[in-house]
């Protein structure tokens, strides 16, 4: 016998073994649990499955974070649909000039809306920031993003779930009004919190 031969016919069993190993394991797979009405085995029985969050009562939700907010300056709420809807924050005050570090102002203001929030796992809190045009357009578009990012962080340490939240900025690309005044540059500089169904 060659070599050759030799070589072809201990390969045969071995080819055999593991054919017979994949078809057992993809069997396995197939029938969690092994497919006899037993109890799941360890994997399966301990697999992490997100259940739905409850949808959320947009209106009543709305009449909440109107409570909330009734002695905070400013803080606007948007009319509600079934998409949800926004809160407008102003942030005049909230932010020294360049910094996305929350002054007593803002964090008043987000101390008062986290619990409402918090309370409604089926919504999705997407921050948005805005700035006035004072200052290039690249450092405004950071900046806004910067001040996002730590409202986030804030609205995260009141128990709002990491998951539910999102941080974006506009910088100065979307006004609310003239940036040729002092009182239209403050209502510009402001965080929208826009309210929406977990996916």
């Amino acid at each position: 016998m060659t070599s050759r031969n030799t070589r072809r016919k201990s390969a045969f069993p071995t080819a055999l073994a593991s054919a017979a190993v994949l078809a057992s394991l993809l069997a396995a797979c197939a029938t969690p649990g092994g497919g006899s009405g037993a109890e799941p085995d360890a994997i399966h029985r301990h697999a992490l499955v997100r259940t739905a969050p409850p949808a959320p009562s947009w209106s009543a939700l709305h009449e909440q974070l109107g409570k909330a907010a009734a002695g905070i300056a400013g803080v606007e709420l948007g009319k509600v649909d079934t998409a949800g809807f926004h809160v407008q924050i102003p942030v005049a005050d909230g932010f020294a000039s360049g910094s996305a570090q929350i002054r007593p102002a803002l964090g008043r203001a987000l101390d008062a809306l986290a619990p409402a929030l918090a309370a409604e796992p089926g919504v999705a809190v997407r921050v948005l920031g805005h700035t006035d045009s004072q200052g290039s357009e690249m450092v405004n578009l950071r900046l806004s993003i910067s001040r996002a990012e730590a409202v986030v962080a804030w609205l995260q340490e009141r128990g709002i779930a990491l998951d539910r939240l999102t941080a974006d900025g506009r910088g100065e690309a979307d006004p609310l009004t003239s940036n040729a005044t002092e009182e239209g540059r403050v209502r510009n500089r402001r965080i929208e919190l826009i309210l929406s169904p977990m996916p």
